[in-house]
């Protein structure tokens, strides 16, 4: 196989040479149907994938790799065998090839979330698929700048690697690893966030614990969060849900993150500042108003009057 600093650029040209009117094929993969929020077959686009080797330019998995010195050693693509449906959509011919495909398509998913969302258009990262050790869902190594991503928790009512709002956390940390070096409390509220409104739950990260979450400790909208990140976190969520435009708060928060100071201390009231900052008028009052209630003191809120 060749390593994956070749494959990156060959993926790119092949996506280019697809074209603009290239039509993607309809694909039947896991993953969670919009009403019931339960997991069943759906069908989905994933426009510029190589769905025999299951990448693209969500990510490219990769089979039997090890991590060494902080890098992805050897490994090789899945080969996928894939059937036509009587509906004319493609389906994997093994089950295991079925979970890569819809894992894929959670990160496509999320993908296109956090571009609609003004983050980084990022060359696909390395997915392995198969790492001894590895937490259950999709978890982001910045160390290796790579995912690990595996079935499960058993007993969840989402697995994780499906769960949109998880999916999307992981790679907002991948999005805000720059951040991350000095503000980690910051870049892990703003993904926090990220994962909610993507999924439009707050306590989306519930869905993927066997047990549920039965005290809301992982509920932003709690009025109590527990760590500096969750604070953060849940004030932006308050505040998204009481504008009602969760794509708009969203691209508020990465602006946040990119200006904010690296080298200078900061807390969430720094990333807080800097969203009503960019708000103006009633929002702006709106906005502050949900900070403050979220417990934050106004005073640390330069932007908030």
């Amino acid at each position: 196989m060749p390593s994956l600093r070749h494959l990156l650029p060959l993926l790119a040209l092949a996506a280019a040479a697809c074209g603009p009117l290239a039509v993607p094929e309809r694909v039947s993969v896991p993953g969670v149907d919009r009403v019931s929020g339960e997991v069943t077959t759906v069908e989905v686009e994933l426009p510029g994938a190589d769905l025999a080797a299951v990448r693209g330019p969500a990510g490219i998995m990769v089979l039997g790799a090890s991590l060494e010195g902080g890098r992805v050693q050897g490994g090789t693509s899945p080969e996928c065998a894939l059937r036509r449906n009587a509906n004319g959509s493609l389906a994997a011919r093994s089950t295991r090839c079925a979970s890569l495909l819809g894992q894929y398509a959670a990160l496509e998913k999320a993908r296109r979330f956090l571009l609609s969302a003004g983050a980084e258009s990022l060359l696909p990262a390395a997915v392995l698929a198969d790492s001894p050790g590895a937490e259950a869902g999709l978890r982001y190594l910045p160390a290796s700048d790579a995912f690990t991503v595996t079935d499960g928790p058993t007993g969840a009512r989402v697995p994780s690697g499906l769960n949109l709002g998880a999916v999307v956390r992981e790679m907002s940390r991948r999005q805000l690893r720059g951040l991350a070096e000095h503000h980690a409390d910051e870049a892990e509220g703003i993904a926090l966030f990220l994962g909610a409104a993507a999924a439009r739950d707050p306590g989306y990260l519930a869905l993927s614990e066997p047990s549920g979450d039965p005290t809301g400790e992982r509920d932003l909208a709690r009025p109590v969060p527990s760590s500096r990140a969750s604070v953060l976190a849940g004030a932006l969520w308050a505040w998204a849900d009481a504008s009602g435009d969760l794509l708009a708060a969203s691209r508020a928060a990465l602006a946040a993150a990119r200006a904010l100071d690296r080298p200078a201390p900061a807390g969430p009231e720094s990333v807080l500042s800097l969203v009503a900052a960019q708000l103006d008028g009633a929002e702006r009052d709106q906005a502050c108003a949900v900070f403050r209630a979220r417990s934050i003191g106004a005073a640390a809120i330069p932007a908030c009057p």
